[in-house]
């Protein structure tokens, strides 16, 4: 059964969220603040976790980055639900990494086709020592990447771009999907801005005589090879 938990210090907020995803099946399980909620994710990780903004211990946006630093906890899914509107802080929300933020007030209709978007996602991988593949090197907690040994540096896209293929080696991604996943909700961007990160970081490999890890699918999308895997046109 699907899992979901509540971290919201405020019950007269968590009742009525508890009460639509149980009705809809879920499983629910409540914390009213951050040290609560790690010795439930201690027993159990939930697949998604909707939290407040505002915690008494610290910050929603700061647990986020603590679960992601946290060893051998794949993080679930993550939904913030606040009052805060303002465009500013949705945006921070989302260039931190949740998945989905929503405004209260909010319709019952909505927050349930949020939930069924957020766990069709797939769940992020725990941000815990490298990821390697063959001369590409990243520390993510560093932010830090190293290829054929020597320090790379590469604007915010690019990086984002790179950390999600190389945590899903070897995996054909269209473009819609790596919108989706290194992108998020952000304006603006179509197929094409796929296409032109994959095009930058080529040319940040090409001196390494690595462009070729990146492979074109035709007619699909990316994936990250291994040198001397990849079998379809580079171009």
């Amino acid at each position: 059964m699907t899992t979901i938990l509540i971290l919201d210090n405020e019950r007269a907020s968590r009742e009525p969220v508890v009460r639509q995803l149980r009705g809809e099946g879920y499983q629910v399980r409540e914390a009213a603040d951050c040290g609560a909620a790690d010795r439930l994710l201690g027993e159990h990780c939930p697949d998604l976790l909707m939290l407040e903004w505002a915690l008494p211990d610290m910050s929603g946006l700061d647990y986020v980055q603590h679960l992601r630093r946290r060893e051998g906890l794949r993080p679930p899914r993550v939904i913030m639900v606040s009052k805060r509107t303002d465009v500013s802080d949705v945006v921070r929300a989302l260039d931190s990494g949740i998945d989905d933020f929503i405004s209260r007030p909010y319709r019952a209709p909505e927050l349930l086709a949020r939930v069924r978007a957020a766990l069709r996602r797939p769940p992020t991988l725990p941000v815990t020592g490298l990821l390697q593949i063959g001369a590409i090197e990243m520390d993510r907690i560093a932010h830090r990447v190293r290829i054929a040994g020597q320090d790379t540096t590469l604007a915010p896209a690019e990086y984002r771009l790179l950390e999600f293929l190389l945590a899903h080696p070897g995996r054909v991604h269209s473009r819609a999907q790596l919108l989706a996943r290194v992108w998020g909700r952000e304006h603006g961007v179509s197929p094409r801005t796929v296409d032109v990160h994959v095009r930058r970081l080529r040319q940040v490999l090409e001196p390494h005589a690595l462009e070729g890890m990146i492979e074109t699918i035709r007619g699909f999308g990316y994936r990250l090879c291994e040198p001397g895997e990849a079998i379809a046109d580079a171009g």
